[in-house]
């Protein structure tokens, strides 16, 4: 069992996981699974080993079991993991931080999806996961992962937004700071427990990692790294895949630093086009996306 103390592993999502459970994690999940399609499961053997970082409540983990995959799912939350486990009894979990985490190399792919590592507050930590992911992957494997761009925080996540049920409401209030690069989101939960209403407030933090920072990142970590805009490359819609960028790296070796080059694809068949300029697709409405959830959204 790979697990730390929670002192050294990100658990900020221990509070968040009942919220997230029911109301947030859906609506990426729907256009993450064409997106992952699209960007690296066509390239992966029948039943290829994949390990899914910082796997939230294991709905990626779940459809993918399904498909016949042999999934691995690893979170620093433990709550989170419990709705995992629930989800899919099937898969292995484990409790461990990304940035000190050690499997063994036998994983054909690790996937890590919801701008997850942006949570991992600097490039030196990123690396760290990029190591532990390089070392439990086989020869030649992919590492697929998602990071928001700056745009994303200085519009999308400085809103603040509300959301109304029979026995929940909760305010999310963004905001963004633009010298330090990171993004904080202060969370007011109410939460009705029978005949009473009890109160949570929690914190999220993320952060900002620019483009040529993550790819040389992955370079001197031993990947091959290309990068693909959610929206134009993926066909991610709405807010779900405006300003997201994901990166898709093949395991080759460390290579010295500056050294990057593009990803040979493992398989044949046609070669994605590279990202290039963010392209913002028209917004789709969330309001009740879940029947009796009102949501509300302001700048």
């Amino acid at each position: 069992m790979v697990s730390v103390s929670a002192e050294q592993r990100f658990n900020d999502y221990d509070p968040f996981a009942w919220l997230y459970t029911q109301y947030w994690g859906e609506e990426f999940h729907q256009e993450a699974i064409p997106a992952l399609d699209r960007l690296i499961l066509r390239l992966l053997p029948r039943r290829a080993e994949v390990l899914d970082l910082c796997c939230g409540d294991g709905r990626i983990a779940q459809t993918l079991s399904k498909r016949g995959y042999r999934v691995t799912g690893l979170d620093g939350s433990e709550r989170m993991l419990t709705f995992a486990k629930r989800r899919a009894p099937k898969v292995e979990f484990f409790l461990a931080d990304a940035r000190r985490f050690k499997l063994p190399r036998r994983f054909h792919a690790v996937i890590s999806t919801f701008d997850s590592l942006n949570h991992i507050m600097n490039t030196a930590d990123l690396k760290k996961v990029f190591r532990n992911v390089a070392a439990s992957l086989k020869p030649g494997g992919l590492f697929a992962f998602d990071l928001n761009r700056e745009p994303a925080y200085a519009g999308l996540w400085s809103r603040t937004t509300t959301i109304v049920d029979k026995t929940a409401v909760s305010v999310a209030r963004g905001s963004y700071d633009r010298v330090r690069k990171t993004a904080v989101c202060n969370v007011t939960l109410l939460r009705l427990d029978g005949d009473r209403w009890e109160r949570s407030d929690f914190r999220l933090r993320q952060k900002f990692h620019a483009r040529a920072d993550v790819l040389r990142a992955l370079t001197q970590t031993g990947f091959a790294p290309q990068v693909f805009d959610a929206a134009r490359d993926l066909a991610m819609q709405g807010d779900i895949g405006s300003e997201r960028d994901f990166y898709l790296g093949k395991l080759t070796g460390p290579r010295p630093s500056g050294s990057g080059h593009q990803l040979t694809e493992p398989t044949q068949g046609d070669t994605m086009p590279r990202a290039g300029p963010a392209r913002n697709p028209p917004a789709r409405s969330t309001s009740d996306r879940l029947g009796r959830v009102t949501s509300h959204t302001t700048q």
